[in-house]
């Protein structure tokens, strides 16, 4: 009675399961199916007979070479569990991700079948977006925060959102915007010479250096990325913004900050990229970064320790 009691219930949770169960003979080399449930049914379009007629190999269709596979083989002869990702498809020739745990089951010590736990997990797109979430490191998560960690200044993000917000003022007020670019110059040479902590070191007294120069409330300073800053100011005209990060250039110079492998003169130095817009209705803040990247680029190619516009 007690055993007629739980096989009923384990009948009920198979059948009402949202995952699809599939059962296979492992007694036989061609593993015929035996069962199925009726989410594994709705899952693939496929019945218990067909299923049983053709086998779970349709369910790869002509794409069976992947990795996936052959671990899923590798297991099934050896007689060991595994979990695999596989691309599978559908009665109707639709690709889903079929993410299968294969459990193998003895009887008297011998293994009498495969249970097989599939889940749709979604398409391409969607399984990718679950992969990056879940993959996030915590050097991604610290770059949400508003804060950089090493230097102390605004974090990208932050910067970006603050740079937004100041466009569309200025989009509203019809003042302009400048941004600021600044690289410092053969930076890995500079830490490939010295390592990585000299190498941190060097960053925050570029960034303090920086930051004691842009002193007015509207202000921003920030990592940009990297050996990079970035900053904005609003209200400036382009010939005084380019002068005043030409001095913000020579007072890094000033520091005489030791590079042996600088052609600048044996110190660090930095370049710096200065754009200058007055948004109009259809701009975008990209517009401004756009602009100051590519001066960014004409104070590099210029041989650094410089700025251009």
């Amino acid at each position: 009675m007690a055993r007629r009691l739980k096989n009923t219930l384990l009948e009920s949770i198979v059948e009402s399961a949202r995952d699809g169960v599939v059962v296979v003979d492992a007694r036989r080399q061609e593993l015929p199916v035996i069962f199925v449930n009726p989410a594994f049914k709705a899952m693939t379009g496929y019945d218990e007979e067909e299923l049983a007629a053709r086998g779970l190999s349709c369910l790869q269709g002509d794409d069976r070479r992947q990795r996936a596979v052959k671990e899923m083989r590798d297991a099934l002869e050896a007689g060991r569990p595994c979990e695999v990702l596989l691309r599978n498809y559908r009665k109707s020739g639709d690709m889903f991700w079929n993410q299968l745990r294969l459990v193998p089951v003895e009887n008297h010590g011998e293994l009498t079948w495969w249970i097989g736990i599939a889940r749709d997990v979604g398409d391409l797109r969607d399984l990718k977006d679950r992969l990056k979430s879940q993959r996030r490191t915590l050097d991604e998560i610290r770059r949400e925060l508003p804060e950089d960690r090493l230097t102390g200044l605004k974090s990208r993000a932050f910067f970006d959102q603050l740079l937004a917000r100041e466009w569309s003022i200025c989009q509203r007020d019809d003042r302009s915007i400048t941004l600021f670019l600044f690289d410092v110059d053969y930076f890995a040479a500079y830490n490939d010479t010295f390592g990585r902590g000299a190498g941190d070191s060097c960053l925050k007294r570029v960034a303090n250096a920086i930051r004691s120069c842009f002193r007015r409330g509207g202000d921003v300073v920030a990592r940009y990325d990297g050996q990079r800053f970035g900053c904005f100011a609003s209200g400036m005209e382009e010939g005084p913004a380019l002068r005043f990060a030409g001095e913000i250039c020579e007072r890094v110079r000033a520091m005489a900050m030791h590079h042996p492998r600088s052609p600048g003169g044996r110190y660090v130095t930095v370049s710096c990229g200065v754009a200058t817009l007055t948004p109009d209705r259809e701009g975008k803040s990209e517009d401004l970064i756009f602009a100051g990247e590519a001066a960014l680029s004409r104070a590099k190619a210029g041989g650094g320790n410089c700025a251009a516009d």
